[in-house]
Formats: C-alpha cells, sequence, structure tokens
C-alpha cells in the first residue's frame, strides 16, 4: 500500500516537471526530482505503517542506500526507455523492473539487525531471554 502510494506519488510529480516545468524535455531530471520526493515520504510511510517501527537513522542510512541502488536503475532505464516509449511513459517500465527490487532491498533495510537501533537489539534480546 505504501510502496504504491509512494509509486503514483513520484509518477504524478514525474509528469509535472515533465510537461508543466520542462515544458516535455528532461525526463531524467525530472525523474531524479520526483525520486526525492516521493523518498521521503516512503521513509516516514513504510517506518510506520509497513514495519510498525519508529523511523531511525540506522534504518535511514538502509533505506538511503537501498534507494540510491534503485535511483541508479530508475534514471538509467529512464534514459533508456525515453527513446523507446517517449519522456512521458519512459518511467512506468522503468518502475516495473525496479519496484520489486526495491522492496526487497528496503525490506533488507527494515528487517535486518545491521540496522536495527541499540534500543531495539535490546528488546530483541530482552524477548529472546524470555523465551523457554
Amino acid at each position: 500500500m505504501v510502496g504504491g502510494f509512494a509509486t503514483v506519488l513520484q509518477y504524478g510529480i514525474y509528469v509535472v516537471f515533465v510537461h508543466a516545468v520542462f515544458n516535455g524535455g528532461k525526463a531524467v531530471v525530472a525523474t531524479l526530482i520526483s525520486y526525492a520526493i516521493s523518498f521521503v515520504a516512503n521513509f516516514f510511510l513504510s517506518s510506520y505503517f509497513t514495519f510498525h517501527t519508529r523511523p531511525n537513522a540506522k534504518k535511514g542510512l538502509g533505506f538511503t542506500l537501498s534507494h540510491l541502488i534503485n535511483m541508479g536503475m530508475q534514471t538509467g532505464l529512464v534514459a533508456i526507455f525515453k527513446g523507446i516509449v517517449g519522456p512521458t511513459l519512459a518511467l512506468l517500465p522503468a518502475l516495473v523492473i525496479c519496484i520489486p527490487v526495491n522492496y526487497f532491498l528496503v525490506r533488507f533495510a527494515f528487517t535486518s539487525k545491521l540496522f536495527k537501533s541499540g534500543s531495539e537489539k535490546k528488546a530483541a534480546t530482552k524477548e529472546n531471554n524470555n523465551l523457554p
């Protein structure tokens, strides 16, 4: 649900920038701008609603790293697809490829011990010690 919202938000902003700001051009720049705006909303919504956790710096780092990989993939694919389907639609096939990859990267960032805060690690240790 959150990922779908972030995708619709990104595409809406992308279309506005491609047509209203850049007059049908600069699809790659529009991708970067729309991605950055959607990224911030996605981090907080994913923290609270998808993974039911509080955002923290470590999760933010993991989320950022996963999205840097995703942004690089999207930007490269938009550059390729704009010559095939035009700048307005170029983001759509890129999203079809990138969304599944990004989901697994973000899931790792939110569930891996590597990105847990100190208090989350203590709570998990305490919980494991109380098991029969």
